[in-house]
């Protein structure tokens, strides 16, 4: 069984901008609004395999930790905390992009594509699962018909997520 989220209708949706290493032309600042929908497999444990509200809360809290920041790489070997822990300092290009911290959201990945911050969400949604899910889909669009997807087997002995595919 499974239940799903559409991120467009769901409106679990995100705008923020980003930068991919090494790459010429997306490792220039751009930005988008992006849209998280999520497939989550399973038994029913009760009457759900997670209710539908629990699962939107998940989603949603991870999209206001996203929504109108930079987001970067925490693994990018380019980013330079300032001395006064202020801001990051990106160089690519050419270029030196600064940033006041609170206006970043690192996370730990090595890069910001879409299919790296579809790994991000499904690892930080797997400790909120049901007892009975066993595998999350998510699926992140940088736009209408543009996004990417990633699996994430759950291996439950107790809680915890296991390897994604």
């Amino acid at each position: 069984m499974w239940v799903e989220l559409d991120g467009w209708t769901a409106k679990l949706r995100f705008s923020a901008c980003h930068l991919i290493p090494h790459h010429p032309k997306c490792g220039r600042l751009h930005g988008h609004t992006y849209a998280v929908s999520v497939k989550v497999f399973g038994e029913r444990t009760g009457e759900f395999i997670i209710d539908f509200e629990i699962l939107k809360g998940l989603i949603a809290e991870i999209c206001e930790r996203l929504d109108h920041r930079v987001i970067l790489a925490e693994n990018d070997t380019r980013l330079q905390i300032t001395k006064d822990d202020q801001s990051i300092i990106v160089e690519t290009g050419g270029k030196m992009y600064q940033f006041p911290i609170e206006d970043v959201t690192l996370v730990p990945t090595d890069s910001t594509s879409a299919e790296s911050l579809c790994e991000y969400v499904a690892s930080e949604l797997a400790p909120g699962m049901s007892p009975g899910v066993s595998r999350i889909e998510v699926r992140i669009d940088e736009g209408l018909g543009q996004g990417a997807g990633f699996t994430l087997d759950i291996a439950r002995t107790g809680a915890g997520a296991g390897a994604g595919t």
